[in-house]
């Protein structure tokens, strides 16, 4: 009995271990995103608050630049369908070309991984502050919600 306890405890903790999480992986490097309405700027509205009023949310933004991979998982609250999502460099309440395309079109995962540019990827962990995330959608296509990168 007790050799069939001890097989089933060493099954259970080596399906764990292999099913773990660790968050300080070489090279991997991850940001939490805030997400709203008010950080959308244009040319109309340069001091923010162009972006969806009722909408917010966030991203969760994981960087391997070793493997040309940024994954992301957006969470959001009171919008309308997402169109598309990009990172695009640029300080806050500057707009800037986009450097990455997460996704496009209606109806696209919310939760996935691209590849992309390792220089890029390794430019955006360098200097996070300098990029920022937007999100449209079929109510606001010209910016629903934005948020900047930061340590």
């Amino acid at each position: 009995m007790l050799s069939t306890t001890k097989g089933a405890l060493m099954a259970f903790a080596s399906t764990m271990l292999i099913g773990a999480s660790y968050p300080t992986v070489s090279g991997v490097t991850t940001f939490t995103v805030p997400l709203t309405g008010n950080a959308e700027s244009n040319v109309a509205h340069p001091s923010g608050g162009s972006g969806d009023p009722d909408g917010s949310g966030f991203v969760k933004l994981t960087f391997d630049p070793a493997r040309k991979q940024v994954c992301y998982d957006f969470r959001l609250s009171r919008v309308a369908t997402p169109l598309m999502a990009h990172i695009h460099q640029g300080e806050p309440l500057q707009n800037g070309q986009p450097v990455v395309t997460l996704f496009t079109g209606p109806g696209a995962d919310l939760d996935k991984c691209v590849v992309w540019l390792r220089g890029q990827l390794s430019q955006i962990v360098s200097n996070p502050a300098d990029f920022y995330v937007n999100l449209e959608t079929t109510e606001f296509p010209d910016g629903a919600l934005r948020g900047q990168l930061s340590r």
